[in-house]
């Protein structure tokens, strides 16, 4: 009977450790698991090929705008983002049907997306614009100047094109021809043109690799200060106040200690917040 009560213990003994261990490894899990749950995974959406905003070098998503993303993310705990890079027409429809939570693309503030979406209060960075210019127009340096000068297509839904319409609209005496282009005429073929003469000059934002597509084309272009100085922002969609808000957090710190100059100056070859704004 002894021996075979010691063997009962025996038994009730492990079956009572092993109980405790499961139930000790079960908390554990719904800690865990607690933790994981209260993260919020973040969707974002950014351009597939808009160097130097986003764009894919050996394979992995870099550009000015993405790095941004990548330090908000480490700074704000209670967020996790998970950057993809589409199209631009998937990147805004993706936002109004609600697949996105944030867009980034150098986005300018206007009254229309103001009211389709959140805008930081904080901006990520600024584009310049400037006017290319080839050597029989090099003395071309402001809006002014481009008064009877022929100057390469703008985008009829672009920046450009409103920054150009609203110069004409202050300046009723001195307009400037503003062509417009449906074609989707790329960065560095505006530029070609404007070189070999077809266009005396072409005004664009400097945030689209000018510096680099010149150089590395070798064209003979010239550049102009910085005619306005407009800043940029993501864009989120209506349920995300909370995100805006931390992500406003996370771009004043970063602004604050150097960071988001540093990128500038790695991706832009220069600090844009060096300059005043304009617009």
């Amino acid at each position: 009977m002894k021996k075979i009560s010691a063997a009962v213990l025996v038994f009730i003994l492990l079956f009572t450790l092993g109980a405790c261990s499961n139930s000790s490894s079960g908390a554990n899990q719904s800690s865990s698991s607690s933790k994981s749950s209260s993260v919020k995974t973040v969707q974002i959406a950014v351009p597939t090929a808009e160097k130097p905003l986003s764009y894919t070098e050996n394979g992995k998503l870099t550009g000015y705008e993405v790095e941004i993303l990548r330090k908000i993310d480490t700074k704000l705990k209670d967020y996790s983002f998970n950057i993809q890079s589409v199209s631009s027409n998937a990147q805004q429809i993706g936002l109004d049907t609600g697949k996105y939570d944030l867009i980034a693309e150098g986005f300018f503030k206007n009254s229309v997306r103001e009211q389709k979406y959140l805008i930081p209060n904080e901006s990520d960075g600024a584009s310049l614009i400037k006017i290319y210019t080839n050597d029989a127009n090099q003395s071309i340096t402001n809006f002014s100047d481009l008064v009877g000068k022929k100057i390469a297509p703008v985008d009829a839904n672009g920046g450009i094109y409103n920054i150009l319409t609203a110069y004409n609209t202050q300046n009723p005496s001195k307009k400037i021809d503003i062509p417009t282009s449906d074609t989707g005429l790329s960065t560095a073929d505006r530029l070609k043109e404007v070189a070999a003469g077809k266009y005396d000059a072409s005004v664009l934002p400097s945030n689209l690799g000018e510096a680099q597509i010149i150089k590395q084309l070798n064209l003979k272009i010239h550049t102009s200060a910085p005619v306005k100085v407009i800043p940029t922002y993501f864009l989120l969609s209506k349920k995300n106040e909370k995100l805006k808000e931390a992500v406003d957090s996370a771009l004043k710190q970063l602004k604050s200690d150097g960071t988001l100059s540093a990128l500038s100056k790695k991706y832009y070859g220069e600090d844009v917040f060096q300059y005043k704004i304009t617009n």
